[in-house]
C-alpha cells in the first residue's frame, strides 16, 4: 500500500476506497460468479481422474482451479473491506500463479499429440516438449509466486514495486515460452502439410478423427485464453501499482477472469481421457514395455 495509507485497515474518510491499489470495491456478484465457476471445475477435475486415470493432468488442473477459487474468495473478502490485507494477499498470490498450472497441463499433452500424428514432423523430439516447457513454466511460476508474495507482504512502496517487477518478469517469461511453443507448432504443422503423403495409416486415422480434433481445439482454445490473459497482465503490471489499467475492474474480469474460465473449461470439456486416449494408453504401454524388459532380464539371469 502507498505510504499515506500505510496504517489503513478499513474504509473511512481518512482511508477512502480510491486510496487502495485497485481504487475500487470489488463487485460481489462478479467475484462470487468466478469463485463458483472455478469451484465447479475444481470439483469436476477432482472426479475425472478417477474415471479416466489421467492423474497427473487432473491434479495439475486441480491446482490451477483451486488457486483461482481461493483468489476470488480473497476478492470477495475485499468487497466487504477493500483494505483487508488478508484478502489482498490471497487474491494477488493465487490469481497471479493459477494460469501457470493450466499451462503446465497443456504442455503435458504435447508429447503424446506429436507422437500420435507424426513425430517425424516435429522440430524437436516429442519427449523434450514436457521437459522444456514444464521447466520453463515452473520458473515462471516461481517468479510470479515470489513477486506476488513480495508485493502482498510489502510495507513500503519500493518493496511493493519490487514485487510487481518480479511478477512482471515471470509473466513476460511465460509469454516468451508460449511464443516459442507456437513457433515450434507452426513449424510442425508446416512440415506435416508439406509431407502429408508420408503419414502412416495410423497417423492419418488419428489426425482425421473427430475425437482428436475436439481435443486439439480444446488445447488451442485453452492456450489462447492463457496467452491473452498474460498479455493483459503484462500491460497491467508494466504501469506500476495503481495505474489506470490496474484500476479498471471490468477489464480485469474480461481479460483475466474470463480468459482463465475459458482455459479451464476448454481443458475440462476437451478432457484427454475422453477425447485423446493415447495420453492414457502411452504410459501404460511404457510400463508394460519396462515390465517385459525386466522379465526378460530375470529369465536371462535364470538361464
Amino acid at each position: 500500500m502507498s505510504e499515506p495509507y500505510a496504517n489503513c485497515t478499513s474504509v473511512s474518510p481518512e482511508c477512502p476506497v480510491d486510496g487502495t491499489i485497485y481504487g475500487y470495491t470489488p463487485n460481489l456478484a462478479a467475484n462470487a460468479f468466478f469463485c463458483a465457476f472455478f469451484g465447479l471445475f475444481l470439483a469436476a477435475n477432482v472426479l475425472l481422474p478417477f474415471k479416466y486415470k489421467t492423474w497427473t493432468f487432473g491434479i495439475i488442473v486441480c491446482f490451477g482451479a483451486f488457486a483461482e477459487t481461493v483468489g476470488y474468495v480473497g476478492r470477495i473478502i475485499m468487497h466487504s473491506n477493500p483494505w483487508n490485507n488478508a484478502g489482498f494477499e490471497m487474491q494477488i498470490c493465487c490469481l497471479i500463479i493459477a494460469p501457470s498450472f493450466f499451462a503446465a497441463a497443456l504442455y503435458l499433452t504435447l508429447k503424446d499429440m506429436v507422437r500420435a500424428i507424426g513425430p517425424q514432423f516435429s522440430p524437436i523430439k516429442p519427449p523434450l516438449y514436457p521437459w522444456i516447457f514444464i521447466s520453463c513454466d515452473l520458473l515462471s511460476l516461481i517468479l510470479q509466486g515470489a513477486g506476488g508474495g513480495t508485493a502482498a507482504s510489502a510495507n513500503t512502496p519500493s518493496t511493493s514495486a519490487d514485487g510487481g517487477h518480479i511478477m512482471l518478469a515471470g509473466i513476460v517469461f511465460q509469454v516468451a515460452t508460449f511464443t516459442f511453443l507456437y513457433t515450434l507448432l507452426i513449424l510442425f504443422i508446416r512440415n506435416l502439410r508439406a509431407n502429408h503423403h508420408t503419414m502412416t495409416e495410423a497417423q492419418l486415422s488419428v489426425l482425421h478423427s473427430k475425437n482428436f480434433r475436439v481435443f486439439a481445439w480444446g488445447i488451442f482454445i485453452a492456450s489462447a485464453g492463457i496467452y491473452v490473459r498474460c498479455i493483459y497482465r503484462i500491460a497491467e503490471l508494466a504501469g506500476g501499482w495503481k495505474n489506470k489499467i490496474m484500476q479498471d475492474e471490468v477489464s480485469f474480469y474480461v481479460l483475466d477472469g474470463a480468459m482463465c474460465c475459458i482455459a479451464v473449461a476448454a481443458l475440462t470439456f476437451a478432457y484427454p481421457g475422453i477425447w485423446f486416449k493415447p495420453i492414457v494408453e502411452a504410459p501404460l504401454q511404457e510400463k508394460k514395455l519396462a515390465s517385459d524388459s525386466d522379465d526378460g532380464v530375470v529369465r536371462g539371469a535364470q538361464v
